[in-house]
């Protein structure tokens, strides 16, 4: 019925794969039966750690039509750190911006630096798993972002999950390769995405969000938590995304965007509260640090 009216069929990697044993034990490989039949298969389970890294390339390699659906970087639904105060899973790991725009879709091992649980994975970790052959190249037909919305409860949760992350999914969906993909020397590709990353959460702070300050009434992106540290008596603080203002109080209240903007170290020895705020007012989540 499908190829009568010319329509290919979209599922999950199920429909690609099929079981077997393999000494023994259950395996699940491609199913060669229905490859190179227009068949497009959503592919999510690449989690890092379990084994199953390279499902992805496989498929893709044994002729399906496979839209990178992957979990290590591009399911939104995951917390967006390992805090006990974010919203989200983390069976699959943990997605902040960075995630979908240091993505590789031809090669995602090259970016893969932590498993699902936040621990470091070597480059050799990757070693003897399928890589993806020009043909299955061929049969990538795009990257796709999740979002599971069982617990997602109101429009605020939901622009909440998904936005910085959206822009990093953009990049990648809709820009080529970047320098830093394709570069052979590790230290050379980590330098270009160094400055890569830099000129993106730029544009991401000062461009971007202040647009989604206003359009269509406003969004409620994430505000990313502050970073701070005492040194030689002073408090030093930071921001993931630069242009977000940072204000703070020294008499324990809850800062505002009238309180004291933050500028440089402070010496004041104190309770310091500070938060960072759009160009709307609304804060992210308040960091308390006492400069004895």
């Amino acid at each position: 019925m499908l190829h009568n009216r010319g329509l290919f069929l979209s599922g999950w990697e199920e429909v690609a794969m099929r079981k077997t044993l393999l000494d023994g034990n259950k395996q699940m490989i491609p199913n060669p039966t229905l490859a190179n039949d227009n068949i497009r298969v959503h592919v999510w389970n690449n989690m890092i750690g379990s084994g199953s890294e390279d499902l992805p390339y496989r498929i893709a390699n044994a002729g399906y039509k496979v839209v990178l659906a992957c979990v290590s970087n591009l399911y939104f639904d995951l917390a967006y750190t390992k805090s006990a105060d974010e919203a989200g899973y983390y069976w699959g790991g943990f997605l902040d911006v960075d995630k979908p725009f240091y993505f590789i879709p031809f090669d995602y091992y090259k970016n893969s630096t932590e498993d699902r649980k936040g621990n470091p994975v070597a480059p050799s970790y990757f070693l003897g798993k399928d890589r993806l052959t020009d043909y299955g190249k061929s049969n990538i037909a795009g990257i796709q972002g999740l979002l599971w919305a069982e617990n997602v409860r109101g429009p605020e949760r939901l622009e909440y999950m998904l936005l910085p992350k959206l822009l990093g999914l953009a990049e990648r969906a809709w820009a080529k390769d970047p320098d830093w993909a394709t570069e052979k020397d590790p230290q050379i590709s980590k330098a270009l995405y160094k400055q890569a990353w830099s000129e993106f959460i730029n544009k991401v702070g000062k461009r971007e969000l202040p647009r989604l300050d206003h359009y269509g009434g406003g969004f409620n992106y994430r505000i990313p938590s502050l970073g701070a540290s005492l040194s030689a008596g002073n408090l030093l603080a930071n921001n993931q995304i630069p242009g977000l203002s940072i204000h703070y109080t020294t008499d324990r209240s809850e800062p505002t965007l009238q309180s004291r903007t933050y500028e440089g170290p402070i010496s004041q020895k104190a309770i310091i509260k500070l938060k960072a705020f759009d160009t709307n007012g609304r804060g992210g989540k308040t960091l308390t640090i006492q400069n004895q």
